[in-house]
């Protein structure tokens, strides 16, 4: 199969990507998903003269955001179902020179309609829904002929049961308070690796090609990661967003398990520290709103004396024992 350039640091990984194939590209909010999809647009209109799909379901992205509007068609979909019909349709009525098809975000309906839902009832609708996302998935591969199609997907969803929402509200507060540090074991037990109640990239990548995952480090620069190329390692290239473009800081690598440990560390630190209200409207988590700016605060000087909360701590309690000690409050 050919392998095409996309313009983006994904071509340091292995040269491109591959014709005729669906990839995935997920990672935390704001972590700039769709900046590189954009990017890989504009690049593809520029370079192959091709044109562009990118069905957007959360009316971020418009024809003004490419070079060339004209050669772009800009769909959104209010709904879960207005997405999946516009995704089969395209079976019927995709145009031979659209060469990019995009859709981002792949599972944000997915998410609004499973928290509609009482907190009892949504495990069982997560599970009826994402078999929904699977068929869209189904109906992609049916268009992919010579073609490159990217969805993106949230890191995660907040659609597991109520303990776990109740434990990531303590643990919320427990940071804020300057009395935890949350853990690799937290992240992969609260955060990431739950597919089924906690859906997110991690679920959606068994049906895909390719999957890459973006990271946000403590600097701001951003690291690309392959997770899913058959015969191909796990390579990660370091970059920064500069305007419209990226710099690529360095070489290609393999991540070690200890910069692994450090990156997840830091991406759900932020989650519960710097983003308090957006936590409470995406992720579900339930923290006070009145400390907002005092942990703003708090987070900036860290970063400029570059200290750890572990410096500051004699003993960090674990979830257990935090559980233990609301029910007994």
């Amino acid at each position: 199969m050919k392998i095409i350039q996309t313009g983006t640091p994904i071509d340091m990984l292995n040269g491109g990507i591959r014709e005729s194939s669906i990839s995935l590209l997920y990672g935390p909010t704001r972590c700039g998903k769709t900046t590189l999809l954009i990017a890989m647009a504009n690049y593809f209109i520029k370079n192959y003269n091709s044109r562009i799909l990118y069905i957007d379901t959360e009316q971020a992205v418009f024809p003004e955001n490419f070079k060339d509007p004209t050669m772009v068609e800009v769909i959104y979909a209010s709904s879960l179902s207005e997405q999946e019909k516009l995704i089969k349709e395209l079976v019927k009525n995709i145009e031979e020179d659209v060469k990019l098809v995009v859709v981002d975000t792949m599972t944000g309906h997915f998410h609004k309609e499973v928290l509609k839902a009482p907190a009892q009832y949504r495990a069982k609708i997560a599970a009826d829904l994402s078999g929904r996302l699977v068929g869209q998935i189904a109906n992609l591969r049916r268009i992919m002929n010579n073609r490159i199609i990217f969805i993106t997907a949230h890191l995660r969803s907040p659609v597991g049961e109520h303990f776990k929402m109740h434990v990531l509200r303590k643990m919320a507060k427990a940071v804020k308070e300057g009395k935890y540090v949350p853990s690799v074991y937290d992240y992969e037990r609260y955060l990431a690796r739950d597919q089924v109640s906690w859906i997110g990239g991690q679920g959606l990548g068994m049906h895909v090609q390719f999957q890459f995952r973006i990271f946000v480090d403590v600097d701001g620069s951003r690291i690309i990661r392959i997770e899913k190329w058959p015969m191909v390692p796990n390579y990660c290239v370091r970059y920064l967003q500069e305007g419209e473009g990226f710099k690529v800081l360095g070489e290609k690598f393999l991540m070690g398990r200890e910069m692994m440990s450090r990156l997840l560390r830091h991406e759900v630190e932020m989650i519960l520290l710097e983003e308090p209200i957006e936590a409470v409207r995406e992720e579900g988590i339930e923290v006070e709103e009145a400390g907002e700016e005092e942990i703003k605060k708090e987070v900036e000087e860290r970063k400029k004396t570059k200290k750890t909360r572990e410096l500051k701590l004699p003993r960090t309690p674990g979830i257990d024992e935090l559980v233990e000690r609301e029910k007994e409050s």
